[in-house]
């Protein structure tokens, strides 16, 4: 019986064996659908349309051969089961009939829509890209040095150079892709503020500047890129400068250098050049200081959910493919900046697949890159030796959770003396202006500031404890990014209930009137200058044991 049930559970294994093998080898055929969805414009069509839009009303707006109707329901199937589209019901006349209706996926495929992704999805599936793909196994048996070059005979950048119409397509494609970098700007404000220049280094046709300079009005924006590239833009825009040349000779100096999926296309050595021409460039600008701003993918295996991982090592197979470059991950990146000259750098995570690197500023920022640190250690550990890492939880659960009594307290106490109207306090103590008007405008402030830090405070305990739930979980594959995260808020939520408490110690002296008020304010901003100014550099913590072995292991 045992031997029947293990030769049932083999053969399913074998099924799903052979599901797996076959879903990777068709994927092609997915890529395909979803150019002929471009190609067709249906995304266009169905958003053009107001509302979901049925099978019929699709076939009659698609230029199409009335031969061909038919394939259409398998088309879309497909593109539906994958996510690309949604289908849905809609009522007309009292009848169901079913609809497709667009995704988020599908939305970044609209014309004219700041964030349309469709050159990008063209360029990258065109058959210059595509063929090489072919010659994968060959190459590695040969002497070339990309499958781009042993197909087409020459580099990469060379065949841009000489086919015109592929260049367009390219540079379409990488503006559109540049046209997301509207969402990056909206979270990374601070890394472009206080700066007078910027060059935007391999800008292409100038999309990505355009819009930091729309953002920035003051800032002055040069796009720097190869002399064919930007041979015809100089004379069509007002609010840009373009400059021809090669990254690898100069750069023009300036404030910031930007670098936006530039150093994935090179290799290391290649990269250090790069790197170290922009060190000239910032050194260069007249202000003693500058610095190099850097979007580009950053790989982070156990941080991500797998898609996302997935998207960027195809990324890096393209590289290989196509460049001599490669995608990397933080310790790539901290070794092209050492090489380069640099002595500090952060890596900021950001939408989708780039990240931003510069600086730690802040004391918060700073205590939340140890506590990160904390919480890989804590992730890599036997779960029999958890006990320490719960222990460290519950004193931040209890520390919160009294912080928080005492405000509540404080509140009741505050609520009380506003119903006595009778008070000493009041009678004897105040200085100032004493009118009741005034007097309840300082009760009620000195009131939510306390709330506030009440507030906080719980929200700080409940966080741990819930941090505390997936540490303690038994046989889990938690992600380790989930825990990072409610780590991170409890401790922000603790950092801005000491901040609220500061707050209402400093209107408390505003009781004694204006000489006391204006003498705490001016030291309160003077602590929390000192609180939140960071000028210690990050202490980059190595790898956990366990993922060194894992790397060597590869």
């Amino acid at each position: 019986m045992d031997l029947i049930h293990a030769q049932g559970e083999g053969e399913r294994e074998q099924f799903q064996a052979q599901s797996h093998l076959y879903k990777h080898v068709f994927n092609y055929i997915g890529s395909m659908s979803l150019k002929c969805a471009v190609q067709l414009g249906i995304p266009d069509i169905i958003y053009n349309h107001g509302q979901p839009i049925t099978l019929p009303e699709l076939v009659s707006k698609l230029q199409i051969h009335p031969s061909k109707a038919g394939f259409v329901p398998r088309l879309m199937r497909l593109l539906v089961h994958s996510g690309l589209f949604a289908a849905t019901v809609r009522v007309k006349n009292q009848e169901e009939e079913e609809a497709y209706d667009l995704t988020p996926s599908s939305r970044v495929l609209i014309k004219d829509q700041v964030s349309n992704l469709s050159p990008f999805v063209l360029a990258m599936i065109n058959p210059a890209l595509v063929t090489p793909c072919h010659d994968l196994g060959n190459w590695l048996q040969g002497e070339k040095v990309t499958p781009f070059e042993s197909v087409h005979g020459m580099s990469f950048w060379d065949y841009n150079d000489q086919n015109p119409e592929f260049n367009s397509l390219f540079n379409e494609a990488m503006a559109s892709d540049s046209g997301m970098m509207n969402f990056i700007i909206k979270d990374c404000k601070a890394v472009f503020e206080g700066l007078d220049t910027l060059v935007d280094v391999g800008g292409g046709t100038g999309t990505c500047a355009r819009i930091i300079s729309e953002e920035f009005p003051h800032l002055k924006c040069t796009v720097f890129d190869l002399p064919h590239v930007v041979a015809n833009l100089a004379a069509d825009s007002l609010k840009l400068n373009y400059v021809a040349g090669d990254m690898f000779e100069s750069i023009p100096s300036a404030d910031a250098l930007l670098l936006k999926l530039v150093l994935h296309g090179w290799s290391d050595e290649h990269c250090v050049k790069i790197l170290k021409k922009c060190r000239e460039a910032i050194s260069k600008n007249g202000k003693g200081e500058g610095k190099v701003i850097i979007i580009d993918v950053v790989i982070n295996e156990k941080k991500e959910e797998h898609e996302m991982t997935e998207a960027k090592l195809l990324f890096d197979m393209l590289m290989m493919v196509v460049t001599s470059g490669k995608e990397r991950d933080e310790k790539d990146f901290k070794k092209l900046f050492l090489e380069a000259g640099f002595n500090r750098y952060k890596i900021t995570p950001i939408y989708g697949l780039r990240y931003v690197n510069l600086p730690h500023t802040t004391v918060m920022g700073f205590e939340n890159n140890d506590k990160v640190a904390w919480v890989e250690r804590i992730m890599q550990i036997d779960r029999r030796d958890i006990g320490t890492a719960l222990s460290v939880i519950s004193s931040n659960i209890s520390a919160a959770t009294f912080l928080a009594s005492i405000s509540l307290t404080l509140c009741s106490l505050i609520g009380a003396w506003m119903a006595n109207s009778s008070n000493y306090f009041m009678q004897g103590l105040v200085y100032g202006d004493t009118r009741p008007s005034t007097m309840s405008i300082k009760y009620i402030s000195l009131l939510i500031c306390f709330l506030l830090a009440f507030s906080c405070f719980v929200q700080s305990a409940r966080n741990f404890v819930h941090a505390n739930y997936l540490l303690s979980t038994p046989d889990s594959n938690i992600p380790v990014r989930n825990v990072e995260l409610v780590i991170l808020r409890g401790g922000d939520f603790w950092s801005l209930g000491l901040r609220a408490l500061y707050f209402a110690l400093d209107i408390l002296l505003w009781f004694f009137g204006p000489i006391p008020m204006f003498v705490s304010s001016i030291v309160m901003v003077i602590i929390f200058h000192y609180l939140d100014t960071n000028t210690t550099l990050l202490h980059k913590h190595g790898s956990p044991q366990k993922q060194m072995v894992e790397t060597v292991a590869v």
